[in-house]
């Protein structure tokens, strides 16, 4: 293992955020929050998925598969309803003026502005029987993985490949269930929620596997990943190859969160009864 420096400065681009972690002592950075209740919500509701794009708007799907778009101030912007679909599996806000989102259960991608008014739409079943992610990449086209096919494609606006990977078994990525694909600064990061994170570069070529059971959500800005297991926050750093524990207070313990995210020294928690808040000191 490389030589790390007694104490890691991680420079959280993306989330606004920075952790100081100490290696020499605990190795774990606590997040010190104000106590928050429960009825303090910012957004009330079901939420299924929450994403946070570079303006801090907030864009949620809930169990009536609806997708709200929120200021910063959680104010509500605009909305987009549509059941005939199916299930909104992800929302891919790496480019926020082109909001992807994918449905696994109709093999569709809807393609929507920063108003969620749709730009484009994509019917994968003309060409593959299932897909079972999708993100954008960092050329404006989008990424797909095929279970079927056991690969990892690039596709245009058309729906046409640009490339694609040999069969991902080669690997040693046999028995997955790929469920999410992130790409930043030309790494490309495929989630699977019982194994953990496959990582690829912006051709295609496989890099490594870290092993992360049971992930519930993430964040990647291209140097560091967040992720949130049940129970358990850590972040790992790509250059270091080393993941850290970061703890959550009792507060946020209490709230069972579904998901957590973190953006401009804020972490959001997303429960039961909808969104809350804590502010990051330190």
């Amino acid at each position: 293992m490389a030589m790390v420096e007694p104490k890691l400065i991680f420079q959280m681009c993306a989330f606004g955020l920075i952790f100081i972690i100490s290696i020499a002592c605990t190795g774990v950075k606590n997040l010190h929050q104000h106590p928050t209740q429960v009825t303090d919500l910012k957004i009330k509701g079901i939420i299924d998925i929450a994403e946070i794009d570079n303006l801090g708007r907030i864009y949620t799907a809930n169990d009536k598969n609806t997708i709200i778009n929120y200021k910063p101030d959680f104010q509500e912007q605009y909305r987009y309803a549509n059941s005939k679909s199916g299930k909104v599996s992800s929302i891919d806000v790496n480019d926020a003026l082109r909001i992807v989102t994918f449905y696994d259960d109709f093999n569709r991608i809807k393609i929507f502005d920063n108003t969620l008014t749709i730009i484009q739409e994509l019917n994968l079943s003309e060409t593959y029987v299932d897909i079972s992610a999708c993100g954008t990449s960092n050329d404006g086209n989008l990424w797909i993985y095929d279970p079927i096919q056991f690969k990892l494609l690039k596709i245009n606006e058309k729906g046409e490949v640009i490339f694609e990977t040999s069969n991902v078994n080669d690997f040693g990525m046999k028995g997955v269930n790929i469920s999410s694909i992130r790409e930043k600064s030309n790494i490309v990061v495929l989630m699977d929620s019982a194994k953990g994170f496959y990582f690829f570069d912006n051709f295609g070529q496989y890099l490594y596997h870290l092993s992360a059971p049971d992930i519930k959500s993430y964040q990647f800005d291209g140097e560091n990943l967040l992720f949130y297991q049940q129970g358990y926050f850590k972040l790992y750093s790509l250059k270091y190859k080393e993941v850290q524990d970061i703890n959550l207070n009792e507060e946020i313990k209490f709230l069972s969160p579904k998901l957590i995210k973190v953006y401009d020294k804020t972490i959001y928690i997303i429960h039961q009864d909808g969104l809350s808040t804590f502010p990051i000191k330190g």
